[in-house]
């Protein structure tokens, strides 16, 4: 970005352009590998529009300026729209990325709608935007026009704000985007769950990142008194519910926590435990400090992972062991548990088979790796 360093306590609200006649083209003529992708938002003179740039972190940017703007011959949109940045199917890059230039809708006056960028190119545009419709009612946007088209578009005014969200350092929020996800996000919704939840990750598509044998601190936990929460199995109103009811959460580091880092109270104790060999954590850390004023309790044991034998090493997709005697030392501690005499280190032995089972649910051979 513009920026060295980025400064949670700075207002966005003065960096606000406004362009009209703009021309925003999704896809180049040529493709990318990895996250980064061409696009292109220009002027009626044919300069770009650097503000247009869509970053994941504050030194990270996702869209990269074509070597040669693509001839194309844009549709007509009229009205006055928001520029969104790119549109994710992934929830947490949803959360972080697609969410975080709407803090503007408090302070821009009327749009017409909000466009995006595709991140995947569809036959039915609308199919990327559907499922996450229930997310914009949350936020009171029942009746406002969201488009990601995959044709070029000439708009007669494009907005583009400045985004307020992230990862990384830009997990903390700007001021404007903070209170904007504070005060809209279901408020309509009342708390409805238990006091104490766990959010697992034990249901979800096998190439998700995850740790070995987490039925086993599931059933340590609903000992203790929590509920066990597959998120991914709930319309987004329950989680908001659940989240905003909770007193006290756990979590390995994962994307669900992003929503409940917008709404949980702010009395609310949470612990995090590290799943991977990386620090993904410290990004939650940022954003329940910033946006709840929490600081959760968090812990990383992770010291072996493993990984499928026919795959790239991808960090975050490992399956990292859980010194679970650690775990619950620490936990009892911190008061999330009431005793931990049952918390024990998995054996070898026990290691092995829960490497075994992983690898006969994935149907490929896993590799250990130390850290």
């Amino acid at each position: 970005m513009t920026e060295d360093v980025f400064d949670p306590a700075k207002s966005v609200v003065d960096r606000t352009i406004v362009v009209n006649d703009a021309v925003m083209i999704p896809w180049a003529d040529a493709e990318r590998s990895g996250f980064r992708r061409w696009v292109a938002t220009l002027r009626s003179d044919g300069n770009l529009v650097p503000e247009a740039a869509c970053w994941r972190s504050l030194d990270e940017v996702v869209t990269v300026d074509p070597d040669t703007v693509p001839d194309v011959s844009p549709e007509d949109l009229p009205g006055r729209w928001l520029f969104g940045g790119i549109f994710y199917a992934h929830f947490g890059h949803f959360l972080c990325e697609t969410l975080s230039r709407l803090w503007a809708l408090d302070h821009v006056g009327p749009v017409d709608g909000i466009i995006f960028y595709p991140k995947k190119k569809m036959t039915w545009p609308n199919r990327l935007i559907r499922p996450y419709q229930p997310f914009f009612d949350a936020l009171g946007f029942q009746d406002l026009k969201i488009i990601a088209p995959n044709e070029a578009q000439r708009i007669g005014e494009l907005v583009v704000p400045e985004q307020g969200f992230g990862v990384g350092e830009m997990a903390a929020g700007r001021p404007e985007f903070r209170t904007f996800m504070i005060k809209r996000l279901g408020q309509d919704i009342q708390p409805n769950g238990p006091e104490k939840i766990y959010v697992s990750r034990s249901r979800l598509m096998s190439k998700r990142g995850t740790i070995l044998a987490e039925q086993r601190l599931e059933d340590l936990l609903m000992e203790d008194g929590y509920e066990i929460f597959h998120p991914q199995e709930h319309a987004i109103h329950e989680q908001i519910a659940r989240y905003k009811a909770a007193k006290v959460i756990v979590s390995m580091d994962a994307s669900p926590l992003h929503l409940a880092g917008f709404v949980v109270d702010p009395t609310t104790k949470v612990a995090i435990l590290n799943r991977a060999p990386s620090r993904n954590i410290d990004d939650y850390v940022r954003q329940f400090k910033w946006f709840r004023g929490i600081t959760p309790a968090t812990l990383d044991t992770i010291e072996r992972f493993w990984s499928p034998a026919d795959k790239r090493l991808v960090r975050r997709e490992t399956i990292g062991l859980l010194d679970y005697g650690r775990v619950g030392a620490f936990m009892a501690e911190r008061g999330f548990v009431t005793d931990a005499s049952k918390w024990h280190s998995l054996s070898e032995e026990e290691v092995s088979q829960a490497v075994a089972e992983r690898e006969e649910r994935l149907g490929t051979e896993l590799i250990e790796y130390k850290r």
